[in-house]
């Protein structure tokens, strides 16, 4: 996360500890996610704006498919995490398990060639050997694991203080 929205992250998770009000503490989480669903994501000379679906690399417009768009975001939305093909097939193409195809082998081999320098020496789109793949680019955004343990500790937070608990 940018220094920008890690400090607008940390206000507001602070505000959100501070207020007694239910109503306004839900607004609190909600522009929490907000902070975390960044639209546009920058990766050296890779950008990707999720809200126009426009990927770009050193400033000319990279074509992708609507698959290999839906594969790249949800590379990016769990930056960081190993995937495994199942995994992928059933969140990107709805497959229902166990299936054997080599489809997201061949589509991560699309993105790899139209997003990476160098293709046969990914950095980007990585394989993690025995499990899947794994999208490591600096500034990736690892907001389910950020949402998850901020929710957690607030939620901690609220039955020490014995404050009501606020539905999600």
């Amino acid at each position: 996360m940018s220094e920008t929205r890690t400090r607008d992250w940390r206000e507001l998770c602070f505000e959100a500890l501070s207020e007694s009000d239910p109503e306004r503490r839900m607004a609190i989480v909600l522009e929490l996610g907000r902070i975390l669903r960044k639209d546009v994501h920058q990766f050296g000379p890779l950008r990707v704006d999720v809200g126009r679906r426009q990927v770009t690399r050193n400033g000319k417009p990279v074509c992708l498919t609507e698959l290999e768009f839906q594969l790249l975001r949800h590379f990016i939305e769990r930056a960081g995490r190993p995937l495994s093909r199942n995994e992928l097939l059933r969140s990107v193409w709805g497959y229902d398990g166990g299936a054997f195809t080599r489809t997201v082998d061949v589509h991560v081999g699309y993105l790899r060639q139209k997003l990476e320098q160098d293709a046969k020496h990914p950095e980007l789109i990585v394989t993690v050997r025995g499990v899947g793949y794994k999208f490591v680019a600096l500034g990736a955004p690892e907001s389910s694991v950020i949402l998850a343990n901020q929710a957690m500790r607030f939620r901690d937070w609220q039955r020490r203080e014995g404050r009501p608990l606020v539905a999600a």
